[in-house]
């Protein structure tokens, strides 16, 4: 038991320790709102993208994400598109996955655009 107890304090101190050293990595991650066709749609919420691991791990600090979206009459964010991005494919999934969580009010609909810009040390 008490072998069993170590060994999950153990695994529970060095997946903190990972955490904070990812968290202390980021420097930056800002969303820009480029453009809106009209502006009707009134956010509701709207998350970060996380930081991809990996992108460090390969050497990429910096990147941006451009995407457009339109916003459904009940606030929901629909037809996501990446229309530009650098480097290709590091910061896009995490970019799209944040921007499809996002919530408007119901109501109006929009055509939006937005780029997110990454930085890490």
């Amino acid at each position: 038991m008490k072998a069993t107890s170590k060994l999950l304090l153990g695994l529970s101190l060095s997946f903190a320790a990972a955490g904070a050293l990812a968290d202390e990595r980021v420097t930056a991650i800002s969303v820009t709102t480029l453009g809106a066709a009209s502006s009707g749609a009134i956010e509701v919420s709207r998350a970060m993208p996380v930081y991809p691991v990996n992108a460090h791990k390969n050497g990429n600090h910096r990147g941006r994400v451009l995407i457009g979206y339109d916003v459904a009459a009940d606030g929901t964010v629909q037809d996501i598109k990446v229309l530009d991005a650098y480097p290709v494919q590091v910061f896009t999934r995490t970019a799209v996955n944040a921007v499809k969580n996002w919530r408007y009010m119901p109501g109006a609909t929009d055509k939006r655009m937005v780029e997110f810009t990454f930085m890490c040390d």
